[in-house]
């Protein structure tokens, strides 16, 4: 599940750079990143492009940016506590 949410993290932070890059961009059709839970844990995620040009919110794009990178840090802190977990759990085994 946390890999997911590392991937997912991943996605939109592309999304939002690459919304941002275009932000003067005439004629731009930004991406958008739509996520959601699979039924048995962790996250779909994927980017498409917009059907119809139009502007970029700047605002909204660093509030995605930011949403992105403490979905990344909690994911890969998530990962972290797993390995942790795991091997105080071959420790208790062996």
């Amino acid at each position: 599940m946390a890999l997911s949410g590392v991937h997912a993290a991943r996605v939109a932070l592309d999304a939002a750079a690459h919304n941002v890059a275009n932000l003067n961009t005439q004629q731009v059709r930004p991406l958008d990143v739509v996520q959601k839970e699979r039924p048995f844990g962790g996250a779909e995620v994927r980017a498409t492009q917009a059907t119809s040009p139009r502007p970029v919110d700047a605002h909204h794009e660093v509030v995605d940016q930011l949403r992105a990178s403490y979905q990344y840090t909690a994911s890969l802190r998530i990962l972290a506590v797993e390995g942790d977990l795991q091997g105080q759990l071959i420790d208790q085994i062996t």
